[in-house]
């Protein structure tokens, strides 16, 4: 259980992490330094995601595990769309991760989800590694890629899918 102040400003933190047979590699990709969004999603959004895979690096780089630096353009479709139905929906669920891994063609896919107000890249990034579980899958070595999507729901809570994938 999350204690002090990582309480407040999280609400739910939940996670997934399956693995599954190798498959080739999805050619959808870009550098993580570059624009990972589309016009029509707000800059706020972008920036806090950006800054969520700024932080993500700083926590892996400290974990002596290799940087990521490759944004998926699958893995972050597949995190914009179930940003997306976890806002409609108005709960936090975890998609089956063989969707992921068929879809994306990876040979690993891990998922981590937050819900939270109030709430900075540093928190999200910092809860996940307060917690075995969601640690393991942020400082997996073997995740190369990622796919991340962020946004608000009907209360104002932050919403976040954060895929890591390895093709």
């Amino acid at each position: 259980m999350l204690r002090g102040r990582f309480a407040r400003p999280l609400a739910v933190l939940v996670l997934s992490a399956v693995s599954a047979a190798l498959m080739p590699a999805h050619a959808g990709t870009a550098e993580v330094h570059r624009p990972m969004r589309k016009a029509r999603y707000a800059s706020a959004m972008e920036t806090f995601e950006q800054q969520l895979i700024v932080e993500i690096n700083k926590a892996r780089e400290r974990a002596r595990v290799p940087v990521i630096r490759v944004a998926d353009a699958c893995l972050d479709g597949i995190a914009e769309d179930w940003s997306r139905h976890l806002v409609d929906l108005g709960d936090l669920l975890h998609r089956d991760q063989s969707v992921v891994l068929r879809r994306c063609h990876q040979s690993w896919a891990g998922e981590n989800l937050i819900r939270g107000s109030r709430l900075t890249p540093a928190q999200a990034v910092q809860a996940w590694l307060a917690s075995p579980a969601h640690k393991a899958v942020l400082l997996k070595h073997r995740a190369s890629r990622i796919g991340i999507a962020v946004r608000r729901d009907g209360r104002g809570r932050y919403v976040g899918v954060l895929n890591l994938g390895d093709s």
